[in-house]
């Protein structure tokens, strides 16, 4: 049973909006229709606001096993703690439950995966359409951070929706907490919990750790990071770092390097309109507000090397990260400790600054004497990066699912082994090509090869069609507006003999 003076006296640090403990009231429009003997003045249970805080921060992990529910949190000494949830013919039993924090976990773990309390869920899904309106990065089964609880409780439309849910908790846990069974007893650990976060009740599949080169990548990135990936075009650094955003359900905020880029293109610029000048953002400023305002981002910096040696500079100054103490005797702001990246913006007179914990930076740049580049890595702005990763080709078993989702497996094969002949095959080896293929023209072969088959032609006869408008204009040196006739000959023999040991069956 729930102890009521308990969930009173909680002290709850993680909504500062609303107070850290004590008689704070909530509007009679909260009012549970549960409660049959509703009063016009509500309290907010400090200890039902801990239990949604704990959920929000995806701190609550869950497996769901038919009508059995294992909850894992943390008591307030930081110890692992296994609460249950089983429907049995005799009615709710709860093992571990607690009386101050837990149960209300219990409670919204039912509501959401039992279906016991439709009031919570319908009042549940409120609150989060309200905070996805208000954290833009969420997606389904993401969490926050504290920081945006901080901002999200400061935030009227946020305490509208969350003041229902709290006092429909404290509700059913009057009315219905002395009708659950409770023991307390060791859970056994379910070995995983795909159901996590609770945050959305969804199915959310958490990845075990990887020791991988991106799952690295990954973890360091959740707690911010400076990273540099290097390889040779095609090899998937920017998908790289792609994914790395995607997993940490962090914003993306992109910058193609090219030649004769300008600020506005970079940092942002100011627009006259009818109200007077007004700065507009580009994608730097754009990632460094995301940041500042408590969103979890990645900027990536696509081909880092094909910007100007001026634009490289800005990246150097503003990868310089100070301490809060700084920043506060710099900009007059108050800030929490922790370390911050700065940027000025041009001519509006404006500073950002970014906590590294929610930044990370990102940057692509190739390799070798044919990619167009301008000048090389300044020794000062290769130390800011904490991590400097060579991407090389993937290997057989991770890309040969990718192409035969773009064309048939036998057809995939081939592409592939072509793709693999083609890096010993350029002039920096002795021979005739101008360069290797890569993923993106592979992809482009194989999409053109199921065109072909669609129109008629047999497998055999698209794969040798498909190479002279896909991989030639690629691989070979143009002469003439030609491609280079020795090139393109190497490339037809090479086919050619891949197609007789792989493809001999095929008409």
């Amino acid at each position: 049973m729930i102890n009521s003076k308990a969930v009173f006296g909680h002290k709850c640090t993680l909504f500062p909006g609303l107070g850290t403990g004590g008689r704070v009231q909530m509007p009679a429009a909260c009012i549970s229709t549960l409660d049959p003997a509703a009063q016009s003045m509500r309290l907010v249970p400090w200890g039902a606001l801990e239990a949604v805080g704990q959920v929000l921060l995806g701190r609550v992990q869950v497996k769901v096993n038919g009508e059995q529910i294992t909850l894992l949190c943390r008591d307030k000494e930081g110890t692992d703690l296994r609460l249950q949830i089983e429907r049995t013919p005799g009615g709710l039993h709860w093992t571990n439950a607690g009386r101050t924090v837990r149960p209300y976990l219990l409670f919204i773990a039912e509501a959401l995966f039992l279906g016991t309390i439709p009031e919570l869920s319908s009042r549940w899904n409120a609150l989060l359409a309200s905070l996805g309106a208000n954290v833009q990065r969420l997606a389904p089964g993401q969490s926050v951070t504290e920081r945006e609880l901080d901002r999200l409780s400061q935030l009227p439309d946020f305490k509208d929706a969350l003041y229902p849910v709290l006092d429909t908790l404290y509700v059913v846990g009057k009315l219905y907490g002395p009708q659950r069974s409770e023991s307390e007893a060791d859970v056994p650990d379910p070995g995983d919990y795909p159901h996590t976060p609770l945050l959305l009740g969804g199915q959310v599949k958490r990845a075990s750790p990887s020791l991988t080169d991106e799952g690295r990548l990954i973890r360091r990135a959740s707690a911010g990071v400076r990273a540099l990936l290097c390889g040779p075009t095609g090899t998937g650094k920017t998908e790289m770092g792609k994914r790395v955003a995607l997993a940490l359900g962090a914003r993306l905020v992109g910058i193609k390097g090219r030649p004769g880029l300008e600020d506005r293109d970079m940092i942002g610029f100011i627009s006259p309109t009818a109200e007077g000048p007004r700065w507009v953002d580009g994608p730097l400023a754009r990632a460094w507000r995301l940041a500042q305002n408590g969103e979890r981002t990645v900027l990536l910096v696509d081909e880092l090397l094909r910007l100007d040696a001026y634009h490289r500079n800005v990246l150097i100054g503003g990868l310089d990260d100070v301490s809060a103490e700084e920043l506060r005797v710099m900009l007059g702001v108050d800030v929490p400790d922790g370390r911050y990246y700065t940027l000025e913006l041009p001519g509006a007179g404006e500073v950002l600054y970014a906590p590294t914990s929610l930044l990370s930076v990102i940057c692509t740049t190739n390799v070798g004497a044919s990619y167009t580049q301008s000048g090389e890595i300044d020794p000062a702005l290769l130390r800011r990066f904490q991590r400097v990763m060579f991407v090389s080709y993937p290997d057989a078993a991770d890309i040969l699912p990718v192409y035969e989702k773009a064309c048939t497996p036998s057809a995939a094969r081939v592409a592939y082994e072509l793709e693999v002949q083609t890096r010993s095959m350029t002039t920096e080896h002795g021979q005739l090509l101008e360069r290797p293929m890569n993923i993106g023209v592979t992809l482009n072969y194989l999409a053109e090869v199921r065109d072909l088959m669609q129109a008629g032609l047999s497998e055999r006869e698209a794969l040798e069609e498909a190479l002279g408008v896909t991989v030639v204009p690629f691989c070979c040196s143009l002469e003439g507006g030609e491609p280079d006739a020795a090139a393109l000959n190497a490339l037809q023999v090479t086919l050619a003999d891949i197609l007789k040991n792989a493809l001999s069956k095929v008409a």
